[in-house]
């Protein structure tokens, strides 16, 4: 009897050690900068982490001691099923989607190389000193307004740098009497005619820093050029609205 006691007195021993065990991570390879309760920590993720922080001016010390905290709320929210919850997984979602718009906006913006000659910036100052007279005809949709359907438009008449910036780039280079093409304004299809454009003192800009209008103008390019790309995904895309708009 005195060895079936020692028996289960060992087996009981072993059954804690292999608890133990189990309950505290395994060592990875590489050696732990951080353990918290059964999260691990590298020194390379820690690393990683503490070059990515957003307060740059954070020490090493109040780095850790942030991380050790909000490792132990994200553990807590676990314990609570807070993960499990249909808001957080709502909320997950959108924040990996938004994250997916911004780096793809982002990598293309950042693959666009752009400039602006002597030549442009030149007409670009030229026009600072117009008061533009303009037609604008509204389109319920793009097929409407590329067909230039006749209808009666809005005549007004501004300083070419009191105009909006996708009317600036609509109207630049038009001639008297030419129309844009079509170019979307909040939910309508917009076309301008250049009527005529003239010098006016009361236009006239104040010293012009032209490498500041240099780089706006390459901005302006750039964003045009993912506005025509946005433009043609929707063409590409197959789109059905079954819902009513206007409610």
């Amino acid at each position: 009897m005195r060895y079936l006691y020692y028996i289960v007195a060992i087996l009981l021993l072993l059954s804690a050690i292999i608890a133990y065990q189990l309950s505290v991570p395994a060592v990875p390879e590489q050696k732990a900068a951080l353990i918290i309760n059964e999260k691990v920590i590298t020194t390379e993720e820690f690393a990683r982490l503490f070059e990515a922080r957003q307060a740059r001016g954070e020490g090493k010390r109040d780095f850790i001691n942030s991380l050790i905290t909000r490792e132990l709320l994200i553990q807590a929210s676990q314990k609570e099923g807070i993960d499990r919850e249909e808001p957080f997984r709502k909320s997950i979602q959108n924040f990996y989607e938004q994250s997916l718009i911004k780096l793809l906006m982002d990598r293309k913006f950042a693959s666009l190389d752009i400039s602006v000659s002597d030549e442009e910036l030149s007409q670009c100052v030229g026009l600072m000193r117009k008061k533009m007279h303009l037609t604008v005809f509204s389109f319920a949709d793009q097929e409407g307004a590329e067909k230039g359907v006749t209808q009666k438009g809005e005549t007004t008449a501004a300083c070419f740098r009191d105009l909006s910036q996708d009317i600036q780039s609509a109207v630049a280079g038009l001639e008297p009497g030419q129309k844009s093409k079509p170019l979307m304004v909040g939910d309508r299809y917009l076309v301008v005619r250049m009527d005529k454009a003239a010098d006016a003192a009361a236009c006239a800009p104040p010293a012009v820093d032209r490498e500041r209008l240099r780089q706006t103008l390459r901005e302006e390019k750039k964003e045009k050029i993912i506005n025509d790309w946005v433009s043609d995904l929707r063409k590409k895309a197959f789109i059905k609205i079954l819902i009513n708009e206007r409610q």
